[in-house]
């Protein structure tokens, strides 16, 4: 049966789906944007740098949540609005994933709304 992962304290997610979902030791973590996922207000208005870590900030929080780590992740679909940001969301997300670093992907997408710079879904397995 799969767990769906709803982080203490926040709130629902806007689309009235899930923030994640456990699939035995897999975790599927919905696409997350820059929002605070307490208060749901947009972080970093044009910020590429502030909005690529809120993202990944809220994908940490949907692993632990869920008994996983940053280390846990497996692989990682990133959207983001315009590839002039790429460098600058990319050196955030070496802060954050070291090496061996996660299978990943990176596409330029319209984003839901246009203060939205970027977007980052995440597959992670426990052990």
């Amino acid at each position: 049966m799969n767990e769906h992962i709803h982080p203490e304290g926040w709130t629902t997610a806007a689309t009235h789906l899930s923030w994640g979902v456990k699939a035995g030791q897999t975790v599927y973590v919905a696409g997350m944007l820059s929002t605070d996922p307490v208060t749901n207000e947009i972080v970093g208005h044009g910020d590429i740098t502030a909005q690529t870590r809120q993202v990944i900030e809220n994908i940490k929080g949907v692993l632990e949540a869920a008994g996983a780590k940053l280390e846990d992740v497996a692989m990682n679909h990133i959207f983001i609005r315009d590839m002039t940001y790429y460098a600058e969301m990319n050196k955030v997300y070496m802060e954050y994933f070291k090496a061996p670093r996660p299978a990943r992907f990176c596409v330029k997408l319209e984003m839901v709304k246009p203060e939205f710079l970027v977007e980052i879904a995440a597959v992670a397995h426990i052990g």
